[in-house]
């Protein structure tokens, strides 16, 4: 796919092992700040079905997502039963897709930010996908991103790879570790407390990041995990019970109903091969089990 590609296209794009993914062509002037400023001069946005998340990548990269291709998908899915199920979600969110304008609605009211469209229009799609902000500077429409390796003025404005707050070391550089999800305490620093707000800020970023890893790790794949992965699994398990003593505020419906987090971990306690999450696993999902029956209501009552 080249020149051809507008915004309100259904796109499939694939990222590192993943499985190609359902995403739709998103116009950069309604973007999130903290999306738009990793903007490259050479890439478009794509907004991810059955996913909070953005991505930029090349044009040539992306393939056009046929109606055709979606039926047949949904249908061998449910001929195999063995398929990811959220990979399933995404494509029957493409197999409703019929409007930008609606889907873009939904995306910003999920996001709590309906202010950013002025309500004057509707929102057309086959537009240029290039098209940046308005307020954008034209020196700043071609400068791609700054080479990683240039130490941030601050850690404020410094992200991971990820999307994580890099953490600030004693000496003053920047560091990959992402900022803890646990606050120490009350009487902690003042860099504390702004840490603190930045976690409460992305939590559903945080979780997001954690069902990824999660679903990589231990359910999207063909062959058995390694031992790595299986301590990664454990450990992100612990500093989801251990974030949920310290504070459980952070998991909230929100950031369940779009992470889909708690049906992760139902699958995983589910699945005989990985006996050995399944006492953690059901753990977490007790301690949810009040937000579990309010998104199962509002599901039911959404179908009545």
């Amino acid at each position: 796919m080249g020149e051809d590609l507008r915004t309100g296209d259904l796109v499939l794009c694939k990222v590192g092992s993943f499985a190609p993914w359902p995403a739709v062509v998103f116009p950069q002037r309604l973007l999130r700040k903290d999306v738009y400023r990793r903007r490259r001069a050479d890439c478009v946005a794509v907004c991810f079905l059955n996913d909070e998340t953005y991505y930029w990548d090349k044009p040539a990269r992306l393939k056009r997502l046929e109606k055709d291709t979606i039926r047949q998908f949904l249908d061998d899915a449910a001929m195999s039963g063995d398929v990811d199920e959220f990979l399933v979600g995404a494509y029957e969110e493409a197999a409703d897709y019929d409007s930008l304008h609606e889907f873009i609605m939904r995306r910003l009211s999920d996001e709590g930010r309906t202010d950013d469209w002025d309500g004057k229009e509707k929102l057309e799609a086959g537009q240029d996908p290039f098209e940046g902000k308005k307020s954008e500077s034209p020196a700043a429409a071609t400068t791609t991103t700054k080479s990683k390796n240039k130490r941030p003025r601050s850690a404020k404005s410094a992200d991971n790879e990820n999307g994580m707050p890099r953490s600030t070391e004693d000496n003053g550089t920047s560091s990959n570790k992402p900022v803890p999800l646990i606050s120490k305490s009350r009487d902690s620093a003042k860099t504390d407390r702004k840490r603190q707000r930045l976690d409460q800020s992305r939590r559903i970023e945080i979780t997001l990041l954690f069902r990824r890893k999660l679903q990589r790790n231990l359910v999207q794949r063909d062959t058995p995990p390694s031992d790595d992965e299986i301590k990664e699994s454990h450990k992100l398990l612990r500093k989801i019970n251990e974030n949920l003593i310290a504070n459980d505020q952070f998991f909230d419906i929100n950031a369940l109903r779009q992470s889909k987090l708690h049906k992760l971990l139902k699958v995983i306690s589910n699945d005989r091969n990985l006996e050995e999450f399944h006492e953690e696993c059901t753990t977490i999902l007790d301690k949810w089990s009040p937000i579990i029956r309010e998104l199962k209501l509002e599901k039911l009552k959404t179908k009545t």
